[in-house]
């Protein structure tokens, strides 16, 4: 597995009080990760620290196994951000927000509409941003961050204050960009809902360490699945001759807990016993009720 950033002992420290302690993590090349935490878990420092903004105590940044110590003035040219809230000059058009930049870096103003078009905010860029919407305006970062077609965007909170249309359109436009243009997309949020639904990768942080990074399906599934049968009786029978351990939820609905290898012997048990099976799903938590949990357990070492 290909990384687009890993980071390595990644430490900080504010007037001696550690906000990220020792962190590690491994964001695979194409993904859409997710970096979630409660308020003060160091996430925002974490994001400064990936692009520079602040020096680390210790630690090292890796981007496509590159220590960002020596991309220096390149670093930007491949990584684009959105960090905070991104300040604009409210009496310039987007376009010419934009425009400013790319003439303060020397780069062509070629792809200025393309990415206007590409952020949904194309027919408004003659339009004076302060009398844009906020859904414009976190439209507007976005198209700063991708303006030089970096492969890697880091956004911190890009759907903060929207009304649920305006996230909706944000959610498309990051799939859009990870699904059709290839980049990996490192975000931070506290709308749990929303990242179940466009994330593919999570980490967990809590006071500044890990204490979950991977695939995001494999933390929300619990292990067990609901399976829905046209036999109650039956199905008992067979399931505690097989020594499968279940539990009725409701006449013709069980819930059986059994790892996904296994689920095709069990069908296989039913159908030979004559059981009708309509339906077998997997019995997912929320990503709330994951974080919810495991930072309460966190809270009780």
């Amino acid at each position: 597995m290909k990384l687009a950033i890993q980071t390595k002992n990644l430490t900080k420290s504010f007037a001696d009080q550690p906000i990220v302690r020792d962190l590690n993590l491994s964001v695979p090349e194409g993904s859409l990760y997710a970096f979630i935490g409660p308020n003060g878990a160091g996430k925002t420092t974490t994001m400064r620290m990936l692009l520079g903004l602040i020096p680390s105590d210790k630690g090292t940044v890796l981007f496509n196994d590159k220590d960002i110590k020596e991309w220096k003035e390149e670093l930007f040219e491949n990584v684009g951000c959105f960090i905070d809230s991104p300040t604009y000059y409210p009496n310039l058009t987007a376009y010419e927000n934009l425009a400013y930049v790319q003439k303060m870096i020397n780069k062509p103003l070629d792809d200025i509409d393309r990415v206007l078009k590409t952020t949904g905010i194309y027919k408004a860029k003659d339009k004076k941003v302060k009398s844009f919407s906020l859904g414009m305006k976190q439209r507007l970062g976005i198209s700063f961050a991708i303006l030089n077609n970096p492969k890697i965007l880091i956004l911190d909170e890009p759907t903060n204050g929207l009304d649920p249309e305006g996230v909706h359109e944000i959610r498309n436009l990051l799939l859009h960009l990870v699904k059709n243009e290839g980049k990996t997309i490192f975000i931070s949020s506290h709308n749990l809902a929303e990242i179940e639904m466009i994330a593919d990768h999570i980490a967990l942080l809590n006071r500044g360490s890990v204490i979950y990074e991977g695939k995001l399906d494999s933390i929300i599934t619990s292990g067990e699945y609901i399976v829905h049968i046209n036999n109650t009786d039956a199905t008992e029978r067979i399931l505690s001759n097989e020594g499968i351990p279940y539990s009725i939820e409701k006449e013709g609905v069980f819930k059986i807990v059994i790892n996904q290898d296994g689920v095709p012997n069990l069908t296989r048990i039913l159908i030979r016993n004559d059981i009708d099976i309509f339906e077998v799903s997997p019995k997912k938590q929320t990503l709330e009720e994951v974080f919810l949990s495991l930072t309460k357990q966190k809270e009780l070492l």
